[in-house]
């Protein structure tokens, strides 16, 4: 074989394997976005605010969820706060338009709408933010494949958790916004996702700066995974503790699952601004 022509062929290999790369990387992602949801959800949820100097606060809130027609609405309550008692957060998920957010203020005894760009920022003054609450559609970016064995050891010991180590295998996965629009939605300029190959959650994902795209500003771990079966008896996959960590400040937050219930059918009632408004279903 002549040079040119050894030259091209190899040209076509590498574009050959890119595609299928890429094909891969997407497909991971699309496999993750599609794990299976209940059609209702009950959980109590704590969430500990760790700042940079060791101090905790301790918030527990309740989770209810419903899934229609494929789309999925969310509501959260404080139960249990310093700061937050009281608030009510609900999230409604739309097809062909920016999903609802919208806030209950006790102390204002006020709802307003959570505007499209605030959805990167904080949820209730934690690392979370509000996008981190919902799960993003994958065509709003493109996905490239890092490395398709990628070894991974999550310590879910650290920052007062009190879970062990977890080794995972992955795929090792880079998102960037596909447009200028998806930019604007979220607060980094691409993240790395660590997909594990047996839950297809992401154990492990890094946010980078919008401005320097090599700085890393957030780290999002799952501390402890379960399998775990709803009142039918249908299987799932519950992320039992994930931590974020703010790599600028050093502040972080562990939200962690201390019960739950799947599958219980919840009244319509919970999904409503009267409820937001109230706290009563009636």
């Amino acid at each position: 074989m002549n040079v040119k022509k050894f030259m091209a062929t190899s040209a076509v290999a590498i574009a050959l394997s890119s595609a299928v790369f890429a094909d891969e990387a997407y497909d991971v992602m699309k496999k993750f976005t599609s794990l299976p949801i209940p059609n209702y959800s009950k959980s109590e949820m704590n969430l500990d605010v760790i700042e940079k100097n060791g101090k905790v606060d301790h918030q527990v809130m309740m989770q209810y969820g419903n899934r229609k027609n494929g789309l999925t609405n969310t509501v959260f309550e404080f139960k249990t706060s310093a700061t937050n008692k009281g608030t009510r957060v609900l999230q409604m998920e739309k097809t062909s338009k920016d999903d609802d957010r919208l806030i209950y203020l006790p102390q204002l005894k006020t709802t307003r709408r959570i505007p499209t760009s605030d959805r990167y920022k904080s949820f209730v003054g934690c690392e979370f933010t509000y996008n981190d609450m919902s799960i993003r559609d994958i065509d709003l970016d493109t996905h490239k494949m890092l490395n398709a064995n990628e070894s991974l050891t999550i310590n879910g010991g650290t920052n007062g958790g009190k879970y062990g180590t977890e080794k995972y295998n992955c795929w090792k996965i880079d998102s960037t916004p596909a447009t200028p629009q998806a930019k604007k939605m979220v607060e980094y300029s691409h993240k790395i996702s660590y997909i594990d190959k047996n839950t297809y959650l992401p154990v492990k994902m890094e946010y980078f700066d919008k401005k320097d795209k090599d700085k890393l500003i957030k780290t999002y771990i799952i501390e402890k995974i379960e399998h775990v079966k709803g009142t039918t008896g249908k299987d799932y996959v519950l992320r039992k503790s994930c931590l974020i960590s703010n790599e600028l400040t050093g502040r972080k937050t562990r939200v962690w699952v201390s019960d739950f219930e799947w599958d219980a059918k919840i009244p319509d009632s919970y999904f409503t601004q009267n409820w937001l408004a109230t706290g009563k279903t009636r």
